[in-house]
């Protein structure tokens, strides 16, 4: 049996994976303009599971926030996520205005009041923060209020499916609480560790053979005022959710497997533990600047997608843990940008 402390590595060491791949797609997606990107291939099999995965993650490591009170829990869950999340809106709020009044634009002036106010609007904030702490503070109510787990998945599933403001969640949701059913389960999950992995691996593949990339939003399946359903492009929807599912499982089991304690994953483990700092961190360096600058607009598809995009995510990488470290000697900055305490 396997010892706390390596099963969290093993973990870190995916989430380090995670994080890669999520860079990687970002560099497919704002490094060539003009090309559609939800159809190159190699973006559409990262999007299949980068996200879905750090949903499981992070419902696997749920369980420690019952032990805290309400109070407790909604001070520590909005500094972890809401915190950086305002604190990002201003500096990106003052990256604009500073380009803007470089380049005269008067629609940001004459908008300046409305533009301000969108920092303190969760739609502009960095939707993985906004939507963990959804997925946490609706986990965590219904838990407390129910108690029984099943019960509490069944009905904030049906919460969210028939609700009219968690569109993200219908997919997230489910998938959080996948995490915390694995870790129920995992002492089972490990015995059977190699089935497991063969199953899910074989799944995964069968549902990318499916997989076009395509991506919808799931729709509110009963609307509550009009007593109506809709099942527009649920069947996609589901698909979504299943291949996330799948695709995630796949990928926990495989580094449970290879997992050792050499150079390769001692990287990939200390990639983990910044995983969140990484993500903000990437959105400054690569969304909003990198993306400006640099452009591949007649570059074959496969240089691009595996030599050009995964040097430039690398190196993306290698930035932000600098960044992180710098940061992390100021425990106010480290707070403020991080959430971390």
């Amino acid at each position: 049996m396997e010892t706390q402390k390596q099963r969290i590595e093993y973990i870190d060491a995916l989430k380090g994976f995670a994080i890669f791949c999520v860079l990687w797609g970002h560099s497919m997606q704002y490094l060539k303009n003009g090309y559609d990107f939800w159809h190159n291939p190699m973006f559409a099999f990262i999007y299949t599971f980068h996200m879905p995965l750090f949903f499981v993650i992070s419902g696997f490591f749920f369980r420690s926030s019952l032990k805290l009170n309400f109070k407790e829990f909604l001070f520590n869950k909005s500094v972890q996520l809401l915190l950086p999340c305002v604190a990002w809106a201003i500096i990106s709020y003052v990256i604009r205005f500073l380009a803007m009044a470089v380049t005269g634009n008067e629609f940001f002036f004459g908008n300046w009041v409305t533009e301000l106010q969108k920092i303190f609007l969760p739609e502009f904030w960095p939707w993985f923060l906004r939507e963990l702490f959804i997925s946490y503070f609706i986990v965590y109510l219904f838990l407390k209020l129910l108690k029984k787990d099943w019960l509490a998945c069944l009905l904030s599933i049906v919460f969210v499916f028939t609700t009219p403001f968690f569109g993200l969640q219908r997919t997230f949701l489910p998938l959080f609480w996948a995490g915390i059913y694995l870790k129920n389960n995992y002492q089972f999950i490990l015995k059977y560790a190699n089935k497991i992995l063969i199953i899910s691996g074989v799944i995964f593949a069968v549902c990318l053979i499916f997989w076009d990339g395509t991506v919808t939003t799931f729709p509110q399946l009963f609307n509550i005022r009009t007593l109506s359903f809709n099942f527009t492009n649920v069947d996609t929807s589901f698909f979504r959710l299943f291949i996330g599912l799948f695709g995630s499982l796949f990928w926990f089991m495989l580094f449970y497997r290879i997992y050792r304690n050499n150079k390769f994953f001692v990287v990939l483990v200390k990639t983990g533990v910044s995983t969140l700092a990484i993500y903000l961190l990437q959105r400054l360096l690569l969304e909003y600047f990198i993306s400006t600058m640099v452009d591949f607009p007649d570059m074959n598809i496969w240089v691009y997608n595996l030599i050009v995009t995964p040097l430039i995510s690398l190196a993306v990488l290698a930035v932000c843990m600098l960044m992180i470290k710098f940061i992390q000697k100021n425990k106010y900055a480290e707070l403020l940008l991080f959430g971390k305490k």
